[in-house]
């Protein structure tokens, strides 16, 4: 199963979700009208005798109410959760991971985070460590690959390896790579809804058991007892929410469960990594559980079971397959038997607060360090590269990523990953190649910024300049964690600074579009939470003009001449030709193929479903490999398709060429 048909299945299981969902609230709808038919039958004055069971007005008044309190804990429960997956870190007891730590444990997780986020080709994913829980557990949260955070028990850091926290990670991107992210939130409002109900009968129980007006034996009492009454039937009625909450969470979630199992593996290619996390669950009395009361809400989000519930915590309802069904899918010889865990006697790591974001004095005044002469790879791809899967990062990019990281050197490394530097690195990157351009584009940024951080700039060029489109477009990955601590104003700022350096030579390139594209796709999401767009497109017929602009940029990039143009043109033609229909489409000319064209068949194509894409992305695919190597202009456009459809493209690394015989 490859990334689209996950984000397919994703979309299918939305549906699933939903139907579940108002089932849930039949059920509610249906036991608080029995209650209060029943009620009103045993303390009513009904001479009659007759037992109506049927009351049509009740039924009106129950559905209005009960779907009135689930739509306010929902709608609650989902605007709280707009502000992406650090709502639900910080609710878990998540601390914001400080990206220059110096405590081994944490740095060995970042680096082990920023390695899967390079392979994957998204941001680096902010990280939070839960440091009160001891138990082995890890997980995703968020809406997409712009807002996507980690979190990590502190009892994961101590007890696994490399290996084994590589798999853990591993697992957790895949659930961002296949869109199981966006399900889990929207999961967790809903069910959050459907709780609701329990919640007030419990705030309403309690608030009258223990006032002493509800201890007095006068008149009242038999108000303060229906009151008391009233409370108890919405606890039990709210659990017949947590049974629907239960189900919908075992429905969900198991499945998937597997396949990010099974996706680690071939990230990694070792699963003795994920399988040896797996193990040491088992070996360990914590086990994967937490201590968070918060942990039942999120329970499905979690690497391992995060939960033990007292009542129906049968198989059937349990978020995750259980271990040792786990365990043999991935090492079919284990033994069965676990190791014994123990935590090691360490001392809680000394931390340092997170920056909330730098004013612009200090912004201004920070001075990175330039990067080291080692920063910068082989440029070109001279050789043949190897073309990735969009969402399947496999060892080499995996290591590459972990080559990219150990080419920057430690104080070069600190400054990408603070705000300042962050910044500079940026504004090094949009400095043009032609020495008048770029003393020029300097003058610009000399009236804009600091003498210190102009002068840091002029460093991280200097560094920059001979690295490949694959490691420009990586360190960027690296560097929106920083930017994202921003303030709103700073942002503002920093966006009117690239916008300035990109017309500066009243052109903007290749690489500032794809650069641009970053920006848009994952900080302005970020920063406005602007909203994914609606499907408008199911066929690739509707297409037809945005995909002749795009292949025909394609084919032109990567070729010398028409006729090798008109041939890599028809490699991707042919791979999406039944789906276009007829007339065949013809290879549009330079003139048709600007980037304002380019950009508006981007954004249609982001409008379309994720097979459409991934036509889109196969026919490119071959298009830039028709002459068997892929150049600096052809990776950027890869990636500013990959990153404006929202498909996220793992970086290009290149192969050895055959020898020949």
């Amino acid at each position: 199963m490859d990334f689209f048909e996950h984000q397919e299945l994703a979309r299918k299981k939305t549906r699933l979700l939903v139907v579940y969902f108002i089932l849930a609230v039949a059920g509610i709808i249906a036991s608080i009208y029995t209650v209060i038919v029943l009620a009103s039958l045993f303390l009513g004055d009904d001479s009659s005798g007759t037992l109506n069971l049927w009351q049509p007005e009740v039924l009106l008044y129950a559905a209005l109410g009960s779907g009135s309190v689930i739509a306010l804990g929902t709608g609650f429960k989902t605007l709280q959760l707009s502000a992406g997956g650090s709502v639900v870190a910080i609710d878990l007891g998540g601390r914001l991971l400080d990206r220059n730590t110096t405590d081994f444990e944490e740095k060995r997780l970042l680096n082990v985070v920023e390695e899967m986020a390079i392979a994957s080709g998204v941001p680096v994913p902010d990280v939070y460590i839960m440091d009160n829980e001891m138990g082995i557990n890890a997980f995703a949260a968020g809406k997409t690959t712009s807002d996507a955070v980690i979190g990590v028990t502190r009892g994961t850091l101590r007890l696994l390896n490399r290996d084994e926290l590589q798999g853990v990670m591993a697992h957790e991107f895949s659930h961002i790579l296949n869109g199981d992210m966006r399900l889990n939130m929207r999961l967790i409002g809903l069910l959050f809804g459907i709780l609701f109900i329990a919640m007030i009968g419990q705030i309403i129980f309690r608030s009258v058991l223990y006032t002493p007006r509800s201890r007095n034996r006068d008149s009242n009492g038999g108000g303060v007892l229906a009151i008391l009454a009233f409370g108890l039937a919405l606890i039990v009625i709210g659990y017949v929410g947590l049974f629907f909450a239960k189900l919908i969470k075992a429905a969900i979630s198991r499945q998937r469960e597997f396949l990010a199992d099974a996706s680690a593996v071939q990230f990694t290619r070792n699963p003795e990594g994920i399988a040896g996390a797996l193990k040491k669950i088992g070996g360990l009395s914590e086990g994967s559980t937490l201590i968070n009361p918060r942990a039942e809400e999120a329970s499905h989000m979690f690497f391992g079971d995060a939960f033990q519930h007292k009542v129906m915590n049968l198989n059937s309802f349990a978020t995750h397959p259980p271990l040792s069904v786990r365990i043999k899918k991935i090492d079919p010889l284990w033994d069965e038997k676990f190791p014994e865990v123990a935590l090691p006697a360490i001392s809680q790591p000394e931390t340092k607060a997170a920056s909330p974001g730098p004013s612009a004095s200090r912004t201004s005044a920070s001075a990175p360090p330039p990067l080291s002469p080692h920063a910068a790879l082989a440029s070109g791809f001279a050789s043949s590269p190897k073309l990735p899967g969009v969402g399947q990062p496999g060892v080499e990019q995996i290591a590459y990523g972990h080559m990219l990281l150990q080419s920057i050197s430690p104080a070069s490394l600190e400054a990408i990953r603070s705000e300042a530097g962050g910044q500079a690195i940026i504004f090094a990157l949009l400095l043009g190649q032609d020495d008048q351009v770029r003393a020029s584009e300097l003058d610009l940024l000399a009236s804009l910024i600091d003498d210190i951080t102009l002068k840091h700039v002029g460093e991280f060029y200097n560094q920059l300049g001979d690295m490949d489109s694959s490691s420009k477009l990586a360190l960027i990955d690296i560097t929106i964690p920083s930017l994202r601590r921003l303030s709103p104003p700073e942002y503002e700022r920093f966006q009117e600074v690239v916008q300035q350096l990109m017309e500066s030579d009243g052109q903007i390139d290749l690489f500032e579009f794809t650069l641009q594209k970053i920006i848009r796709r994952h900080l302005d999401l970020f920063f406005n939470r602007v909203r994914p767009p609606r499907i408008r497109y199911r066929q690739l017929s509707a297409l037809r003009d945005e995909t002749a602009v795009l292949l025909s940029t394609l084919a032109g990039l990567g070729s010398r001449g028409r006729e090798e143009a008109n041939h890599a043109f028809q490699q991707g033609i042919e791979a999406m030709a039944e789906e276009l229909g007829k007339p065949p489409l013809q290879l549009l000319g330079p003139e048709d193929c600007g980037l304002p064209r380019i950009d508006e068949a981007l954004n249609h194509f982001d409008q379309a479903t994720p097979l459409v894409k991934k036509r889109l992305l196969h026919a490119c695919g071959k298009t830039a490999m028709a002459d068997q190597k892929i150049n600096d202009n052809e990776a950027e456009l890869l990636r500013a398709i990959a990153d404006t459809i929202g498909c996220p493209i793992p970086p290009f690394v290149k192969t050895e060429q055959p020898q020949s015989k």
